[in-house]
């Protein structure tokens, strides 16, 4: 009896050091990200922090190019890309999908934890917009979302604009229509490096 009593508090521990393990990367990167000068070379950011952050409903109607839903543990425990368009994907669309896929080359190993994603939020699966899938490969398109210009408090004025995306599904910062590409890689950057070092640390015993 004394066996199973104690099974409770072990199988709990367990559970809590999991989500640990699985959070604390993206809770220490926020809080370098807001504290730079714990960092060395501390810079400020170059996007604009969307506080609070907006949160990706799990009731918001997003599907694939083939009109199945979209599947979002894709992007769980990544930082992602967004560009959100309306109806077509023009010049300025295209050109910010090609940043968005320089962006992520050129993060280099780190590429890895980074995933890129077009939304278009009145839109369907024509042809021009399955041709973008292809053009752009590994790029994940999504159609719907419909509601995120009210959820992000700025209308139309949300729409056409690069956004970063959260490993836990918070949209955390966006960009101006005319910010360089350079901008959201150097935010990345040291996104992803305050993430890595936590993670080194932790394998360390932050020793």
């Amino acid at each position: 009896m004394k066996d199973r009593a104690g099974e409770k508090p072990r199988s709990l521990a367990y559970l809590w050091a999991m989500v640990a393990v699985f959070a604390a990367p993206v809770i220490v990167a926020w809080f370098f990200y807001l504290n730079p000068e714990y960092l060395p070379a501390g810079r400020t950011n170059k996007g604009e922090l969307i506080d609070p952050v907006v949160a990706l409903p799990v009731d918001l109607a997003l599907s694939t190019l083939d009109g199945a839903d979209f599947p979002r543990d894709l992007l769980a425990g990544k930082w992602t890309l967004v560009y959100f368009t309306g109806g077509t994907c023009d010049d300025t669309c295209r050109n910010q999908l090609i940043a968005m896929r320089q962006i992520r080359l050129a993060l280099g190993e780190s590429q890895r934890s980074v995933e890129r994603l077009l939304v278009l939020t009145n839109a369907t699966a024509t042809d021009p917009v399955r041709a973008l899938g292809a053009e752009f490969a590994g790029m994940r398109v999504a159609l719907g979302g419909a509601r995120l210009p009210g959820l992000l408090g700025e209308g139309t004025a949300a729409l056409d604009r690069l956004y970063i995306l959260d490993p836990m599904g918070n949209l955390m910062m966006r960009y101006a229509v005319d910010a360089p590409a350079r901008d959201t890689l150097e935010d990345m950057e040291r996104l992803l490096k305050a993430s890595k070092n936590w993670i080194k640390g932790a394998q360390h015993g932050h020793k």
